[in-house]
């Protein structure tokens, strides 16, 4: 299973003769004109003009804004090719993108020879951001041109369509982020990895962090004794929470804020931020059967992401959630990592089989038949007899430092998928758990139950083996516990394959993507705040500010040239300080010290 690259745009002629061989769906059917060479028609609808196709185009032309100069364009939808011929006449280079692969195969077919040196893409605007030779064919001097007919039969593309110049614009943008986060509950990590890859893509970023509620929340819930009273005192905790991160999110005025499922925001809090011109993306780390205030809060919000496609998009839409994408979980480099134990560490965590997570009643029943192995496991909820003779420290909590340090001691890390519903495996399961990405990252071995979309992930046999019993599974443990080289083999692949695709920084740049694509022109719009890391600051001053270029560069190489990431690394003045950047940096910083405390004594 190799890691797809997007290929580079290629022209028409040389697709001419695969795409000519693509049988084409029986709704759609050529029929020739009077002028030109011919149409296209589908379900009663007319590509072009019976009669005159080329002045039809002609007319579409005349639409084009005038004032500025061009030297490619870009046409959404080709049709046969009549906008797109008309348009090598005037400019360096067109790109033909058709959304309809039967089209663009009926263009290979009928279209002219002198055609064959336009551009055709047939895949989605996603993937066209990717294709290597983009800025060969789409430049700041690029016209954008839908043709009407397609435009219609695709609407959600077109949308797409119409924001493409923005996207690219953006991708190369550093932009202002918020990501706000829960109390409580498996999305608070992700919300901190997310953050981290945001930065680590260089873009500006607020962590709301809400995890500080969660003692006061749970010391209510402790003292009263009244469920009325807990209630009203935790919805208290949980609106103030709220209102919290809305001031927090506003005074940091980020192009994007993106929220994580059971973050503690009133369904206000989108329409707010949308008030200040602000694109806000729900993420809904959450199994949409077993949670389904999805309902009420997915058309909120400009986009929604989640992580389980199929039938749930249906249903999305169904609610009139126009925007929203498939975005799984993955794993944080900087945490989930191979790590070293002292002696006494590997007394407690190595064992041949581990399992660290919730006792879910399908677990339970399904790990009763494994007690005969060196079995440990970590978690709670684990109330079978049979079981808690398993667990070295008891029933608890884990961080994720202990996590990796399970996952280093052990041969197998064992993972099978919650379920409520049924006894073992779930033969309908389909949310693949953060668990998967985070073993393999952290270098263990791990066997795991086939949850739907797992194979297009990983590969089932060389990186992640699955198991579809219990009997099969004690064959593959009993297997691999023989074949150590095996083990440490495929576990190394699925390391490789974690870290090579599945970064919490490959879903980042996902939503980005996405939300460029849905909502691009609006972000430009609103305007956004250019940004230079150091190194880019350094070089716009390194021939007038030599000294100071100097300086920054010694700065870690991420950091970015604003006053709040800029200041904390400047020592105080009076420290000796030999260089001349940093005298003149500690002077003002010693300035605006003063001056802000002259300030707060006058109020």
């Amino acid at each position: 299973m190799e890691a797809m690259q997007t290929p580079p745009i290629r022209t028409l002629g040389e697709q001419r003769a695969a795409l000519a061989d693509i049988p084409v769906p029986d709704d759609l059917r050529y029929e020739s004109t009077r002028k030109g060479w011919g149409t296209l028609v589908r379900k009663g609808i007319y590509w072009h003009s019976r009669y005159r196709p080329v002045q039809e185009a002609e007319r579409l032309l005349e639409s084009l804004p005038e004032g500025k100069e061009y030297d490619c364009a870009a046409v959404f939808g080709g049709g046969l090719g009549y906008l797109p011929y008309l348009l090598l006449n005037r400019f360096r280079r067109v790109l033909i993108i058709e959304p309809d692969l039967a089209v663009g195969t009926m263009l290979a077919r009928y279209a002219p020879e002198s055609l064959n040196t336009v551009g055709l893409w047939t895949g989605s605007l996603y993937d066209l951001l990717d294709a290597p030779d983009l800025n060969d064919w789409v430049s700041d001097k690029t016209v954008f041109i839908s043709h009407p007919p397609t435009a219609r039969a695709w609407p959600a593309q077109a949308e797409e369509f119409d924001n493409l110049d923005a996207a690219i614009k953006l991708s190369s943008m550093r932009l202002n982020i918020a990501v706000v986060g829960p109390m409580y509950g498996g999305s608070a990590p992700i919300t901190g990895y997310l953050a981290r890859a945001f930065r680590d893509l260089g873009h500006r970023v607020l962590p709301v962090l809400n995890e500080a509620g969660w003692p006061l929340y749970e010391a209510v819930r402790g003292s009263l004794k009244q469920n009325l009273n807990v209630n009203r005192i935790g919805q208290q905790i949980i609106q103030a929470l709220g209102d919290w991160t809305l001031a927090r999110v506003g005074e940091f005025n980020p192009e994007i804020c993106i929220v994580l499922a059971q973050a503690p925001v009133r369904e206000t809090f989108p329409a707010l931020l949308r008030n200040a011109g602000i694109i806000t993306a729900y993420w809904f780390v959450e199994n949409w059967r077993h949670m389904p205030y999805w309902k009420d809060i997915a058309p909120l919000y400009d986009g929604f992401f989640h992580i389980q496609p199929g039938l749930f998009e249906q249903q999305l839409q169904r609610i009139g959630c126009a925007h929203h994408a498939f975005v799984q979980t993955g794993c944080c480099p900087h945490a989930h990592r191979p790590v070293s134990l002292s002696e006494e560490e590997r007394d407690l965590y190595d064992c041949d089989i581990s399992f660290a997570g919730a006792g879910y009643p399908n677990r339970i029943e399904f790990f009763k038949g494994l007690t005969d192995y060196r079995f440990k496991i970590w978690g709670v909820n684990w109330n079978a007899s049979e079981l808690s003779r398993l667990m070295p420290e008891g029933e608890g909590r884990f961080d994720n430092e202990k996590f990796m340090k399970i996952v280093a001691g052990s041969r197998i890390s064992l993972n099978l998928h919650s379920s409520a519903t049924h006894s073992g495996i779930d033969p309908e399961s389909d949310a693949i758990n953060p668990r998967v990405f985070e073993i393999a990252a952290a270098g263990g071995f791990q066997v795991c139950d086939p949850c739907r979309g797992l194979e297009h992930h990983f590969d089932l046999q060389d990186e992640i083996p699955v198991y579809r019993s219990l009997g099969e599974l004690r064959e593959k443990i009993d297997y691999y516990l023989a074949h150590a080289e095996e083990r440490r083999a495929a576990a190394e692949r699925a390391r490789q394959r974690a870290l090579g695709e599945h970064t919490y920084a490959h879903r980042a740049k996902r939503m980005l993507r996405c939300l460029f694509l849905w909502h691009g022109n609006r972000i430009l719009e609103r305007g956004v705040r250019q940004q230079y890391a150091v190194r880019e600051a350094a070089a716009r001053c390194r021939e007038t500010h030599p000294e100071l270029a100097e300086w920054l560069e010694g700065l870690p190489e991420h950091t970015l040239f604003i006053p709040e990431e800029i200041e904390p690394l400047v020592p105080p003045a009076g420290l000796g300080l030999s260089h001349p950047a940093a005298r003149l940096l500690a002077y003002l910083k010693e300035v605006r010290s003063v001056s802000e405390m002259l300030l707060k004594e006058f109020r």
